[in-house]
């Protein structure tokens, strides 16, 4: 995040990304595809013992079949633009996971805020401007999609990827030699994240993982004052408990 780019006299401040929001529409049958595979196994699943375990066997099988919640807690550092303004923050998440042999599907619900690094911001390209920012809080709702390869018979490899929306919320203020202004934002944006990790069986109902994603997010044109064309990117990296049922 550039602060001249919140300067009043930019036109392009004001500009919509209409490739973002159309990429919105894009993303409606992947959310109806995760929605199926959940609510279509509820309905027509059989209850066996063999579902209420992970696979069935004894204490340290895989986790390939059945459902779980999952609570994560981890570490997510802003790049590019967005790490000049912003500290790393601590993100928390809830989701719901479905496990299909070699493959997961899962719904999740995150937030965390990055804290501007110094509250006053002061531009060096427009004389005299300075920006006051408050925390970037991002609320996100997702689905997943990942591969898994067994590496033994209690740990899993996977990889795949998150794809949905991110709900940003932010403020700040801008002082020059002419004017002052403030602006409170709530923006929609785009979100997508490559991810790897690893979970291991602890018990036959509890399990723990340990994943990394790099995130895309970007304005979807929604906000009276997004940023055109805008990425945002982060790294993140995460712990989390699943509860097999």
């Amino acid at each position: 995040m550039n602060p001249d780019q919140f300067n009043p006299h930019n036109p392009g401040v004001l500009s919509a990304s209409s490739r973002s929001s159309r990429l919105v529409l894009y993303f409606k049958p992947v959310f109806i595809l995760v929605f199926v595979c959940f609510l279509g196994t509820v309905m027509a699943q059989r209850r066996s013992h063999a579902a209420l375990t992970y696979g069935g066997g004894d204490v340290g099988s895989n986790f390939d079949s059945g459902y779980g919640i999952v609570f994560g807690v981890g570490y997510d550092a802003p790049l590019g633009n967005l790490k000049n303004v912003y500290k790393p923050a601590i993100n928390y998440s809830i989701g719901v996971s479905r496990f299909m042999s070699d493959f997961t599907v899962s719904l999740t619900l995150g937030y965390h805020a990055y804290k501007p690094k110094d509250d006053l911001v002061t531009s060096g390209d427009i004389e005299n401007t300075s920006t006051l920012f408050s925390d970037y809080r991002v609320y996100s709702a997702y689905a997943g999609i990942v591969y898994n390869l067994n590496l033994a018979d209690n740990v899993r490899l996977y990889g795949g990827g998150n794809i949905g929306l991110y709900s940003t919320h932010y403020a700040f203020s801008s002082t020059d030699n002419v004017s002052e202004f403030i602006v409170d934002l709530r923006e929609r944006d785009v979100y997508l994240a490559p991810r790897l990790g690893l979970i291991f069986a602890l018990t036959n109902n509890i399990g723990l993982s340990l994943e990394s994603k790099y995130n895309f997010f970007a304005p979807t044109g929604k906000s009276d004052y997004a940023s055109s064309g805008t990425f945002y990117t982060s790294v993140a990296a995460q712990a989390a408990i699943t509860f097999k049922f």
